[in-house]
């Protein structure tokens, strides 16, 4: 684990795996951090390199203030990869409005993408849904993270899915949330729609629904991979956050099309 100054922040990120192995990039969920990821890397990392990182304002990166846009955290991930892997090919793993960096990653650099996995994804969001995300960014931003919680997460993380153990660990996380940190990400999600690229993804990919997603159902994840041409599209017995709910479904599905796709 280090941090490292790339695109003019400074940003917390674990390299674990052979040198030699793919390239793997997770990148977290709004709210979450690299640690959503916890359960799920030990199922790649002996046969991939895998990259997590907690993005801009989230986490143990840096805390920014003014704006954030879906240009500076693409660039960030951009930064980092050519840090850490050179002009080495990458695949992405993602979850949720993640999906959005890894979409217009693929669109300025197809050559440097190998494949992509996107977890209960969300590309862009429609007019009434804006508003939604918009009105959550201020009341967090003037209130506070513990104002918004159980609104926020009660969708996100059904109680038919919470423990004694993992449920409280991801609570606290995403109490430690910086604020403008979290309504910046909400931001970049309501102003950002990337939805007329899917059908241009050539590469590799699979879409990942959780079958107890109540903010995302399955059905929509399916929409998603309906466009992509070859796509895979699976379903496991999770919610929002996957790598959290499901990390060992998800783990053994990502070593299967990783390998397939390396």
């Amino acid at each position: 684990m280090s941090w490292i100054d790339v695109n003019g922040v400074s940003i917390y990120y674990q390299l674990e795996g052979p040198d030699d192995g793919l390239l793997v990039a997770l990148v977290h969920e709004i709210g979450g951090t690299a640690q959503s990821f916890d359960r799920v890397i030990p199922h790649l990392t002996e046969r991939f390199r895998v990259l997590s990182f907690d993005q801009r304002g989230a986490g143990q990166s840096e805390k920014v203030v003014g704006p954030i846009s879906i240009d500076d955290l693409v660039g960030d991930i951009s930064g980092l990869i050519d840090a850490v892997g050179g002009s080495a090919r990458c695949s992405f793993v993602t979850v949720a409005a993640a999906g959005l960096q890894a979409l217009k990653f693929y669109q300025g650099f197809p050559d440097r993408v190998g494949s992509m996995v996107l977890c209960n994804p969300a590309l862009g969001v429609d007019p009434e849904r804006t508003q939604a995300l918009l009105d959550r960014a201020q009341f967090v931003e003037s209130n506070g993270i513990r104002a918004g919680l159980e609104a926020m997460i009660e969708k996100s993380y059904p109680v038919e899915l919470r423990d004694d153990i993992v449920f409280p660990a991801y609570r606290g996380r995403y109490l430690a949330n910086d604020p403008h940190g979290f309504a910046e990400s909400n931001r970049v999600l309501a102003n950002t729609d990337l939805r007329d690229l899917i059908p241009k993804i050539k590469c590799p990919t699979m879409v990942v629904a959780g079958r107890y997603d109540q903010v995302r159902p399955a059905k929509g994840s399916e929409e998603v991979a309906s466009q992509i041409e070859s796509s895979r599209f699976e379903v496991l017995d999770g919610g929002h956050f996957l790598p959290t709910t499901a990390p060992d479904q998800l783990g053994k599905l990502l070593v299967e099309f990783l390998t397939e796709n390396s």
